[in-house]
């Protein structure tokens, strides 16, 4: 029996520690952070030029005991980045880096709608660990075929809370009306390598002209990255694509091959 209760022990305490280490340093207080730290990519390119406004529902949670009064979340707008110099040999080698103001940020009023007050405030009902603010982007800058725009989001203290995972203090939202790489579709991705290739936006295109399908983040975790093998509906859309490609291909009046926006020749794995 002792034998038995020491290994449910430690069993707990393999389970407790397996747990994520950010949330050690939380105990006795509150804190706030987004409940995702996966970066939202928004595009309007999916769309026809009737749809001009759509609602991105972002959650923001708290970790700590919840309270039957109202708390006050606050947050900015963050406008610059990191931009990094590479060493000229090798150009995977960072040797400096500098903050500099953002190319390419969101403006409020122009690509997303103002939320949060003058004081860039939210929230928290009673009784409530969790709320979603409801984003309205905006397509009416034409600037945005070319330049994504970022919407960039950064949890504060308040007198309610402290900052919580610095992961997921911050919420990055890019904002377009071009087709943008799904970020799941990533080049060290396994599944994505094998089954879809390099992304490129006129690929992307193609994709979608010959089967009717965005292609998006949630298409993909779907019918593509399902385990082992795509589903038997995603294999047999892959071949309808490369079937298409091969038709575009053997028509003389299209300048064969069909290359990408950098002068790549399109091909699937």
């Amino acid at each position: 029996m002792k034998m038995r209760y020491l290994l449910g022990i430690t069993l707990v305490m393999g389970l407790i520690s397996s747990c994520s280490t950010d949330y050690m340093d939380f105990k006795g207080g509150n804190f706030i952070q987004f409940s995702s730290s996966e970066e939202e990519v928004y595009t309007f390119a999916y769309f026809s030029s009737e749809k001009q406004k759509d609602t991105l529902n972002i959650g923001i949670m708290s970790v700590g005991e919840v309270v039957n009064y109202p708390r006050t979340i606050r947050f900015e707008q963050v406008t610059k980045e990191w931009e990094y110099i590479y060493d000229t040999e090798d150009p995977n080698k960072v040797v400096d880096s500098v903050y500099v103001d953002m190319k390419f940020p969101a403006k409020e009023g122009v690509h997303f709608e103002a939320f949060g007050g003058e004081n860039n405030e939210l929230i928290l009902p009673a009784n409530q660990n969790e709320i979603n603010v409801q984003i309205v982007v905006k397509r009416e800058d034409e600037s945005l075929r070319t330049n994504a725009r970022k919407l960039e989001l950064r949890l504060l203290p308040s007198d309610d809370f402290k900052t919580g995972v610095p992961k997921n203090v911050v919420k990055k939202i890019t904002i377009s009306d071009k087709l943008e790489r799904p970020t799941i579709w990533k080049d060290s991705d396994y599944t994505c390598s094998i089954y879809l290739g390099n992304w490129s936006e006129v690929k992307h295109r193609f994709m979608i002209n010959a089967t009717g399908e965005k292609w998006d983040n949630d298409f993909i975790k779907v019918y593509i990255k399902t385990g082992y093998q795509p589903t038997p509906e995603g294999l047999f859309l892959l071949r309808k694509i490369k079937k298409e490609l091969e038709k575009y291909n053997a028509d003389p009046t299209n300048n064969p091959p069909l290359k990408d926006e950098n002068g790549h020749e399109v091909v699937f794995p």
